[in-house]
């Protein structure tokens, strides 16, 4: 069955329409709301937010369409703070590719291996079909002003000092995994599998996606990974029960990661302390209107969790 299509509704509409849901105006005007809608930003991202909200419940004790306890200002509040979060955790997904590289060769170069012959044995690996893509995704470099020089002076054997400069970073880990068999590395293989959730962080923040429109648990399809659980449980004043609540929603479970791995596998101090500076940044950012969700205990649960990771993984001295 085919969605229905909903008529376009003019911003003014749009206010009138939260308010029927019970969406307060308190801290920003209808004014100023349809005057935000216009200019910064659309209904259906700033709605979004509303997902985190229960909504009342009438006399047999089942929802009804109108929310409790639901201001502009909160939707609002949250969309800058989900902004400056995509804004900060692309930089470190940027670090944790570098450095995966850098990781990378460094094994390769503990191995032994010329840099050459692990490639072609990457590639031979492949199946056909898998392998055709790959080599396609080379081939776009020799179209592309940044690199067509480095592709056409290498073309057709690829060392693995370029060859991880070509391709998109699903590709590298891809060749990160089959490193970390080859070399029979299980700490690669931890780190592999934590940065495959880091890479969908990624390409969430490129396109643009939302992430603290959902914090509800119950979402992530996998269990934490050990190493990630492990390192939380020791962070001071972070029940274990809030630990496990929190890391059971996709969304704040992949962020975890992004902020694990890059601990583990960024190896300059200078990246790691302009990290840590970005991360207070936004943290501050966050709590700046800490009083607006207190009688919403799950986005202050989230947050108060993502401020005591951060405070502890990513100290300021």
């Amino acid at each position: 069955m085919s969605t229905p299509t909903k008529p376009m509704k003019s911003a003014q509409d749009l206010v009138e329409h939260m308010k029927r849901k019970g969406i307060t105006f308190n801290i920003v005007s209808p004014e100023d709301a349809v005057q935000y809608m216009e200019q910064n930003n659309n209904y259906f991202r700033v709605a979004s937010y509303r997902k985190n909200y229960n909504k009342r419940l009438n006399s047999k004790q089942n929802p009804i369409d109108e929310y409790v306890n639901l201001d502009f200002g909160y939707l609002q509040d949250l969309a800058i703070i989900d902004m400056e979060l995509r804004y900060t955790f692309i930089q470190l997904a940027l670090d944790i590719e570098h450095f995966a590289k850098m990781d990378l060769l460094r094994e390769i170069e503990r191995h032994n291996e010329d840099g050459y012959k692990i490639v072609s044995d990457f590639l031979n690996a492949q199946k056909t079909d898998r392998k055709q893509h790959i080599q396609s995704e080379l081939r776009q470099n020799q179209n592309s002003y940044y690199t067509k020089d480095v592709y056409n002076k290498y073309n057709p054997d690829f060392p693995a000092w370029v060859f991880l400069e070509l391709l998109p970073f699903g590709t590298i880990l891809d060749f990160y995994l089959f490193c970390a068999k080859h070399f029979n590395s299980k700490p690669m293989c931890d780190r592999f599998y934590i940065m495959i959730r880091c890479k969908s962080v990624r390409n969430a923040c490129a396109h643009n996606d939302c992430f603290i429109n959902d914090f509800h648990t119950g979402t992530a399809p996998y269990k934490p990974k050990y190493p990630v659980i492990q390192k939380l449980a020791v962070i001071p004043s972070l029940s274990s029960d809030s630990r496990k609540r929190r890391m059971q929603n996709e969304r704040m479970q992949e962020l975890i990661y992004v902020l694990y791995i890059h601990n583990e596998i960024v190896t300059s101090k200078g990246v790691h302390d302009k990290a840590a500076q970005k991360l207070h940044a936004f943290k501050d950012r966050m709590m700046r209107h800490a009083d607006y969700y207190n009688t919403n205990q799950l986005i202050a649960a989230n947050f108060n969790f993502l401020k005591l990771v951060i405070d502890n993984w990513f100290s300021i001295v």
